[in-house]
């Protein structure tokens, strides 16, 4: 048969709709496109009356499958929101309903993997159902002993120091610091207490909000790197002091919190100070450790070291 005879709806095939009707706009034109596609899906499928001698043993092969393919593509057609409910007079009953997932049977083809499909697609692991898949989860491990968030170290505080802490409190903060810098840098617990010891000589207790003087509060404004303007936890001065202030800030956290004076450390001998944390890790005594952080990391004019190991005492006690 001519194919040009055939979408000018003549010729030896019965019930084929003439392509004419593809003139008119909307609901109509789906229509014919739908009818016509049906047409020729009976075409191969052997249901036309002028089909040649050899038709049907052609359509016995993969002819099922087009056919298949193509009742669903007039399905979508008739039905372009793929609800199930037929919008167009082309659609034949029987159609399958919701035409946008219905081309499986098409050879090569088939269903589309879990998760990875379109909207309405099944859900696999991790995936929202029918979302056509999520983004997966990041695989990147965070590097140990670098902070990706302003959130509090376990134990510490994030509220503002205004009073000088008590013996047990300063006790529980000290114990904080050991389990918190133990965890971040992979140091013993007698290598972390060294470096507590000098952090609880220098503050008077433990007192994240220690002005150098004894004042409890806010830093002071006096940024001088001497012997009298030190501030927090290592007595900070100068710009280290300010570096201090700047990590509070960034982190929204009072710089006089345990916080902040704790990320702030962190932030140090991870990078600046990282000489101290490698001194440290040399130790193999607490007392050893309390004395290699003092001279790489505090530097005192003066270490007191006497005060310095009588507050491990009590760190390890």
């Amino acid at each position: 048969m001519n194919s040009l005879s055939l979408f000018n709806g003549v010729g030896g095939v019965s019930g084929l709709s003439p392509i004419s009707g593809m003139q008119g706009n909307g609901s109509s034109q789906d229509a014919s496109v739908a009818n016509l596609l049906n047409d020729i899906a009976k075409l191969i499928d052997g249901g036309g009356s002028g089909q040649g001698a050899g038709a049907s043993g052609a359509a016995a092969g993969n002819g099922s499958a087009v056919s298949q393919f193509l009742s669903d593509l007039a399905a979508m057609l008739s039905d372009p929101k793929g609800t199930g409910a037929p919008s167009g007079t082309g659609a034949q009953a029987g159609s399958p309903a919701g035409g946008y997932g219905n081309f499986t049977a098409m050879p090569g083809n088939a269903a589309p993997a879990s998760g990875y499909g379109g909207t309405g697609g099944a859900a696999g692991a991790g995936n929202a159902a029918g979302s056509g898949g999520s983004t997966p989860a990041s695989t990147s491990t965070p590097v140990k002993g670098v902070s990706t968030s302003g959130a509090a170290p376990e134990g510490l505080s994030t509220a503002p120091q205004t009073q000088a802490l008590s013996p047990a409190q300063s006790k529980q903060a000290a114990d904080a610091y050991v389990s918190n810098l133990q965890k971040d840098f992979g140091l013993t617990k007698d290598q972390a207490a060294g470096i507590v010891a000098n952090l609880w000589h220098e503050s008077g207790g433990m007192n994240s909000g220690i002005n150098q003087g004894g004042k409890i509060g806010a830093p002071g404004s006096n940024m001088a790197d001497d012997n009298a303007n030190g501030y927090g936890i290592a007595q900070w001065g100068g710009t280290r002091k300010q570096g201090l202030i700047d990590y509070a800030r960034q982190h929204n956290l009072d710089p006089s919190s345990e916080a902040a004076n704790y990320g702030y450390l962190k932030q140090e001998l991870q990078t600046s100070q990282a000489g101290a944390i490698d001194a440290v890790k040399k130790t193999n005594s607490a007392q050893a450790a309390t004395q290699a952080f003092c001279n790489a990391f505090e530097q005192p004019s003066d270490p007191q070291m006497a005060s310095r190991l009588g507050y491990l005492n009590q760190i390890l006690a």
